[in-house]
């Protein structure tokens, strides 16, 4: 119940009408018999500043940052975690006594989702797309891995993340111009297959961004960041061949409890949030 100490958090982003963290994080930490409050705080692209410094004067105590603010945040804060500087792009804003602070939760949700499901992170990973999605999953991949290569319709900004990857980590990486003929060479080399595209995300769920995973390894993983739906086209060709397949749910919770841990310094029930994003999609 809202009350006069209830403690205010948000998510600032715009559209926001079909997000689920308030709805996930609201039950959670409910769940969890903390008073407080999250929001969604739809920010009109000239307001981004004026929604930042908000947060020091209504005293909120954090709010997640998605599309389209993630990087045009950075330079509205006080400082950055190190997840948040190399990738240079925040999906968290702590207020630290006034203080604000950038964070990235988004690669280390996907890693977290990764160990959570028992997978064996290690030898090559190919990556579609080389976006802030990329990014930061690349970034929190790079130093339990063997090698990085990246895929993207736009060549020069897939090697540019590479070089970026490269310097940040030192693990070698790489990066190509996206096309199918290039795919078919790469799908024996890859141990995991990570599309961080929106290629096939509701609702154009029929979209693919591989044509066919023929050649490609017994024990590849295969990985959409997407949880709109649950099984992407992607992961259905996945699981036709048998492979192990991963979804873009396990980061999501994942990267949400990361954000509840930062902000309320408890460990949240990460079960009870997919239970509860889990009931909510099915509505």
């Amino acid at each position: 119940m809202i009350n006069s100490k209830t403690k205010l958090m948000g998510i600032f982003g715009y559209p926001l009408q079909h997000s689920l963290s308030p709805i996930m994080h609201n039950k959670t930490l409910q769940k969890m018999g903390l008073n407080y409050c999250y929001v969604p705080l739809e920010v009109k692209p000239d307001d981004i500043g004026k929604a930042v410094e908000a947060i020091r004067f209504f005293d909120i105590l954090g709010v997640n940052v998605t599309i389209p603010y993630k990087e045009k945040v950075i330079k509205y804060l006080d400082g950055l975690s190190p997840e948040a500087k190399a990738c240079e792009a925040v999906n968290l804003i702590k207020n630290e006594g006034g203080r604000l602070v950038g964070y990235n939760t988004d690669g280390l949700g996907f890693v977290s989702g990764l160990e959570e499901a028992g997978v064996a992170i290690k030898g090559n990973v190919l990556i579609i797309g080389a976006g802030g999605a990329a990014r930061a999953v690349g970034y929190s991949l790079a130093k339990k891995v063997q090698e990085i290569l990246f895929l993207d319709i736009d060549k020069s900004k897939a090697q540019e993340l590479a070089l970026f990857i490269m310097n940040q980590t030192g693990t070698k990486s790489h990066g190509l111009e996206m096309n199918q003929d290039i795919l078919n060479e790469l799908k024996s080399w890859a141990d995991i297959i990570i599309n961080s595209t929106p290629v096939g995300m509701f609702p154009k769920v029929e979209d693919t961004p591989i044509d066919n995973l023929d050649g490609v390894k017994e024990h590849v993983v295969l990985c959409d960041l997407i949880y709109n739906p649950l099984q992407t086209k992607l992961l259905a060709m996945g699981q036709e061949k048998g492979l192990y397949t991963i979804n873009g749910l396990p980061m999501f919770i994942h990267q949400g409890a990361l954000t509840l841990k930062i902000l309320t310094g408890e460990d949240p029930p990460i079960a009870f949030m997919k239970e509860v994003i889990l009931n909510q999609m099915q509505q």
